[in-house]
């Protein structure tokens, strides 16, 4: 039983917008259905949409809470409630102590003041004196490492500059409870790891920190609490470990070597109404565990709507945490009659990935596959893997030493097809 004062109360608490979108014109309508239409000066339809649903959530003092999901779980709805930027729909949140958000970059930054003038700023919302930003002006000032540019107009910072001189403020005015978004994945590696640090600190300060990441290795190494969002509501709350496998796509029905995707395996965007992958098997090592030099092999089962010639492919190969790592590019390779059903086999003989844990996207393209705009469909994990440290080198070397064979700080990415030439004179 955790005897910590509850320092964040979430009870029922849901967001509902309104979506508002074009009428389709009713082409199988009557002819005054279709007049009606035309004369119509509004040809919007709305639909409610609730971003959350349900929420329920106690955060204990000192906790250091993940959470995660796809694109559009309502992570960042859920951050914004709890901040008052806006007001849930339905429920309530309750908090004890100071809350200090980094939401998006700039978020609390007034443009035409100066990063100097910022600080006050974001130090008077936080309820602080004059005196008490004074004493630690210099900090902030420090630890955002931006000195030179502190008496510059924000809206001439960059992006990395912003991030900085927020995370310095909210970090350093000492509030009891720190809200941090996507926004590290902006700054560079070094400052990245020293917001970490800066977070673990405040964490064992006894502060609460609450963290929303697509990085998995941030979630593991800062958090020891994650929850998991899907569709607007808490589908775990616990383990970080089985919130990362749950965010990762590996639950127990995947483990077979069979996947089925839906709109929410999709980037948002994607209408679905020409080629739709439907569903991927692996083949032959349903498993899903290679050695380093052993090809991957799969199936994926996909619908066409209209016809379609000349379709590429793109297989991107992520990281656990998230960062691409390595992408084949195949080009067109097929043509789709418009209400057929097809299966496409791929084999990717050398992946050249190092050991370690993989996630992998499929995207169909019209053309070459080296042309974004042309995308037709496109799965985000759409399987997974684990590449071990095993494996038949060039010189028929087989070893699972992993210290031998391939260090941690060589990095993920294994290339082989590699050339060099000494030409020396006379």
């Amino acid at each position: 039983m955790d005897e910590r004062e509850t320092v964040l109360k979430i009870e029922n608490v849901g967001k509902k917008y309104i979506l508002r979108q074009k009428a389709p014109y009713p082409v199988g309508g009557t002819k005054s259905e279709r007049l009606k239409y035309n004369l119509s000066l509004n040809k919007t339809v709305s639909e409610d949409f609730w971003a959350l649903k349900g929420i329920n959530l106690e955060v204990k003092k000192g906790e250091r809470v993940g959470i995660v999901g796809r694109n559009g779980a309502g992570k960042s709805t859920l951050l914004k409630l709890i901040s008052r930027i806006t007001e849930p729909t339905e429920g309530r949140i309750e908090y004890e102590g100071t809350v200090a958000a980094m939401l998006e970059i700039g978020t609390g930054f007034n443009p035409e003041l100066t990063g100097r003038e910022n600080v006050y700023l974001n130090g008077a919302i936080l309820g602080m004196s004059r005196e008490e930003i004074d004493a630690k002006y210099d900090e902030i000032v420090d630890f955002s490492e931006i000195g030179r540019f502190i008496d510059t107009p924000v809206k001439k910072y960059s992006s990395g500059m912003m991030v900085r001189l927020a995370f310095a403020v909210a970090s350093t005015l000492n509030p009891d409870i720190l809200i941090i978004d996507e926004v590290l994945s902006v700054g560079d590696m070094r400052f990245r790891a020293k917001c970490l640090n800066r977070m673990s600190d405040i964490a064992n300060d006894g502060k609460t920190i609450l963290c929303v990441s697509h990085m998995m290795n941030v979630i593991r190494d800062l958090c020891d609490r994650a929850i998991v969002l899907e569709d607007g509501r808490i589908v775990h709350d616990g383990d970080v470990e089985e919130a990362i496998r749950l965010y990762n796509g590996k639950s127990e029905g995947f483990k077979a070597g069979h996947y089925e995707y839906s709109i929410k395996n999709r980037v948002k965007g994607y209408k679905c109404d020409r080629l739709v992958i439907k569903s991927l098997d692996i083949v032959g090592n349903t498993d899903s565990v290679y050695k380093w030099n052993e090809p991957i092999s799969f199936k994926f089962n996909v619908d066409a709507f209209t016809d379609e010639e000349n379709i590429g492919m793109r297989l991107r190969f992520l990281r656990d945490d998230g960062v691409p790592v390595a992408t084949a590019f195949i080009e067109p390779f097929a043509n789709f009659k418009s209400g057929s059903r097809g299966d496409v086999f791929v084999t990717v003989e050398k992946h050249n990935l190092a050991p370690g844990n993989y996630r992998c996207s499929i995207t169909l393209v019209k053309g070459r596959p080296y042309d974004i705009y042309n995308n037709i469909d496109s799965i985000n994990d759409a399987f997974f893997i684990t590449v071990l440290n095993v494996g038949s080198d060039e010189g028929g070397v087989v070893s699972d030493n992993a210290g031998r064979l391939w260090a941690d700080s060589w990095g993920r990415s294994r290339i082989t097809d590699v050339r060099a030439e000494l030409k020396q004179g006379d």
